[in-house]
């Protein structure tokens, strides 16, 4: 287990459960992650169905308008977010349907592991960014964003740039469920760690508060985070 995953549970409430305490909602989108040596291939799909004690129905993935080949026996960790829980379990393809449309029917689990998500819950990242400035003089710096909440955000900069109090807004991309989305996010720098640390390209890091976020964009960075999240946890 990685540092970040032991950090990630730590701070995340996790327990052992059923599939029928987990209420899992019909047309929850779920994430298929196979298991194989020196694989990390991920399937987004949707729930559709269970049938208790035999076996869970989802839509079989597709990727650029085509259904994946999906071979029966194939082992996965299933994840899934229903609410403010992230679920998961490991199952395998018992059968692969093609009518009257494409469908997977998948073992069903003896035990699921959930959590619970906080709000100032952070993730470990490491996603390309771009911050500017509100003054009169607009400044532009490239970051990394080394972790992040669904409010706010830990970016490392090569040079110092704005000041405690100070509005920015912050530009990156984020991909959940296969989709990407870009990002511009107004913020409050909160923390401006000016401490040089050795052995890095990003001696300086940023605390940033996010404010006034839009409905556009809190769909996406919500989904993101959560599953950020539930893939370091789980």
């Amino acid at each position: 287990m990685t540092s970040a995953h032991k950090q990630a549970q730590e701070k995340i409430s996790e327990k052992i459960t059923t599939l029928e305490e987990a209420r899992l909602q019909i047309g929850d989108l779920v994430n298929l992650q196979i298991l194989a040596d020196g694989s990390d291939e991920r399937y987004s799909a949707k729930l559709i169905g269970l049938f208790h004690g035999h076996s869970v129905l989802v839509t079989t993935p597709m990727i650029d308008g085509k259904y994946e080949l999906m071979r029966v026996g194939h082992t996965y960790i299933l994840r899934v977010f229903s609410g403010r829980s992230a679920f998961a379990f490991t199952t395998h393809i018992l059968k692969s349907l093609n009518t009257p449309y494409p469908y997977l029917h998948l073992a069903y689990p003896r035990e699921v592991r959930s959590l619970v998500v906080r709000k100032g819950d952070r993730a470990k990242v490491k996603l390309i960014c771009a911050i500017t400035s509100y003054d009169e003089v607009q400044l532009q710096e490239a970051g990394t964003i080394i972790n992040i909440s669904i409010d706010g955000a830990m970016v490392g900069v090569k040079k110092l740039f704005g000041h405690k109090g100070e509005k920015v807004s912050i530009k990156f991309k984020v991909v959940a469920n296969n989709v990407e989305a870009f990002l511009k996010l107004d913020a409050i720098i909160k923390s401006v760690n000016t401490h040089q640390f050795k052995d890095t390209d990003l001696p300086y890091q940023l605390g940033l508060q996010f404010v006034g976020i839009s409905t556009e964009d809190s769909i996406p960075l919500l989904a993101f985070v959560y599953h950020q999240l539930m893939e370091q946890s789980l």
